[in-house]
């Protein structure tokens, strides 16, 4: 890639863009007004059209009867400023306008609804990050633009209304708040298609062929689907795959972990390989984001190999490449907390590379735009650990406290660091907080009682399952349930040798069971084999992530974490 667009890219982060909205981003609206324009609209997009209040807007689609995608788009409710009826504007790439306007008009029957291209009706001007939310320009239609990742503002005016004045007074004030101009030059068009690709969004008739590929497999699902609302064309189809199954690809953003050249990259449509040469999905769009300072890449993952946080190693014409999975978007700079979600989830990143340091500072940057935000506090309580800086860690700990009082983990590990800097009275207390919080009391006295009581009759249930399971293996010894069930009872009963044994063979006759390979890793741990553990958690990683178990995944991806 042309070593200017990353610099501009880069600019455009910092202080904002601003083009006129016919140039780079190619924009156009259409417009959809008349009396039943709320309940046509309602019953052929799949967003809750009927909550739009005047002024607010939400993110929609089209889809046709097979649920297969023919367009998305932002739906704007104009303010209401005298006129009659409702009126709405999808806005959408100028491309698309006619083709979305065609197919809405063949589902107008009785309806009083009048459906108009507004390309060349209206004149625009968009402006995207920097200080544009201070941009205030009262007598021009405003709407809000999601485009970039960056908040912006389309701002669009009647052509016959005196347009060039108006332009004008915009550009002069994206000049004095130094936003760089996109214009109609191909290299503008490079940096906004790299922009688009690091808020996620893929490009019909690039990425997303129009009508050719069902909606869930497009990563867009969350933004434009109500699932609240009542039937939309599509919505049946739709719901199935929803409850009964996952669709064979769905989108996902890679970074790569290489530094590959970003043009010599596979081109949209291409088979996606393996190391080995499998076939596990499509490539799509590919860029280099300055957000992430490495190249990433839109693909199309089959359900084998798309579980964020993993890494995939890829054939391509410059070698094999290491690349990480992540849901998209590569940035998000929306509100406060999308903003900390997404420095959080960089920072793991760079934690993952050793990059220790910069991780740090995304995540204290995180917290900053997100005080609550408790995975950042304690991911960064985690990595000054690991550096020693055990005095800081406590610190971050106590905050996290605040923010999650009843978290039993807060107190694990301030007593792992009060411990490190030699308090042990002091660990030893935040030690008993952790365990009072996981028992739900407050008196010691009675914590103590509970513990013991706890304590005894959990041993008891041990030693009757191990004599159970034992009569079981004493038949059959590969016999993967009975295998599970005496590894976790010699686990609890501190026999962590024998049950590892136990809970292997267990793993490799069940390999989709998440919970087994929770157990393993933990025995691992005891038995201070922490490479092997890293190994098996990450693998019960994937295999949660595959399957939607939840609870052990969360736990995993905890322990990983801690164990670097």
């Amino acid at each position: 890639m042309d070593n200017a667009v990353p610099d501009i890219c880069r600019q455009i982060r910092n202080s904002g863009l601003w083009a006129r909205w016919n140039e780079a981003p190619n924009l156009g609206c259409l417009m959809v007004v008349g009396p039943d324009a709320v309940d046509f609209l309602h019953a052929q997009l799949t967003s809750d059209v009927a909550s739009l209040v005047p002024g607010s807007d939400q993110m929609s689609a089209r889809v046709d009867r097979k649920g297969l995608l023919l367009a998305w788009f932002s739906l704007h409710r104009l303010p209401d400023r005298g006129q009659p009826f409702p009126v709405f504007m999808l806005v959408m790439p100028r491309v698309m306008v006619p083709i979305v306007q065609a197919d809405l008009d063949k589902f107008i029957i009785a309806e009083d609804v009048f459906l108009e291209n507004a390309n060349e009706v209206y004149d625009g001007i968009l402006l995207a990050g920097g200080e544009v939310q201070k941009a205030d320009f009262p007598k021009l239609l405003k709407l809000p633009s999601r485009l970039t990742g960056d908040s912006g503002q389309l701002f669009l005016w009647p052509r016959q209304a005196g347009s060039i004045q108006q332009m004008k007074i915009i550009e002069e004030w994206a000049r004095d708040h130094h936003c760089v101009h996109l214009d109609d030059s191909a290299e503008s068009a490079r940096v906004w298609s790299s922009l688009q690709m690091e808020a996620g969004w893929p490009v019909m008739g690039i990425d997303l062929d129009i009508g050719r590929m069902i909606l869930p497999q497009t990563g867009l699902e969350r933004h434009v689907v109500s699932s609240t609302k009542g039937c939309y064309l599509g919505q049946e189809v739709l719901a199935r795959i929803r409850s009964y199954g996952s669709v064979k690809l769905a989108l996902r953003g890679l970074v790569f972990l290489d530094s590959p050249n970003v043009d010599q990259l596979p081109p949209v449509g291409e088979k996606l390989q393996d190391s080995e040469g499998n076939t596990i999905g499509s490539w799509a769009s590919h860029s280099y984001s300055t957000v992430w300072d490495a190249a990433v890449a839109l693909v199309f993952l089959d359900r084998e190999h798309r579980t964020p946080g993993a890494n995939l190693e890829l054939n391509t014409p410059q070698g094999v490449l290491s690349a990480k999975i992540i849901m998209l978007p590569f940035h998000d700079a929306g509100a406060p907390a999308d903003q900390a979600r997404s420095l959080h989830e960089r920072a793991v990143h760079l934690f993952s590379q050793g990059q220790d340091l910069k991780a740090a500072n995304l995540l204290e940057d995180a917290i900053r735009l997100d005080p609550s935000h408790g995975d950042s506090y304690e991911a960064l309580g985690v990595i000054l650990g690991r550096g020693e800086r055990f005095h800081e860690a406590i610190d971050i700990f106590h905050r996290l406290e605040e923010v999650a009082p009843n978290e039993p983990m807060v107190h694990t590990n301030l007593s792992l660091y009060y411990m490190k800097i030699g308090n042990r009275e002091e660990a030893e207390r935040q030690r008993a907080l952790s365990t009072m919080k996981q028992f739900g009391v407050d008196d010691p006295i009675v914590l103590r009682q509970q513990k013991k009581a706890d304590k005894q009759a959990r041993a008891d249930d041990a030693q009757r399952k191990r004599t159970m399971f034992a009569e079981v293996l004493d038949m059959d010894t590969g016999d993967s349930l009975a295998l599970m069930g005496m590894g976790n009872a010699l686990s609890e009963l501190g026999e962590y040798n024998d049950a590892e044994y136990c809970l292997g063979k267990a793993v490799d006759a069940q390999k989709d069971n998440s919970n087994l390979y929770l157990s393993h890793g933990k025995v691992l741990e005891k038995l201070g084999r922490n490479d092997e553990a890293r190994e098996v958690l990450r693998r019960g990683v994937v295999v949660a992530s595959r399957r939607g178990d939840l609870m052990p995944l969360r736990e995993m991806e905890h322990r990983l974490l801690l164990l670097g």
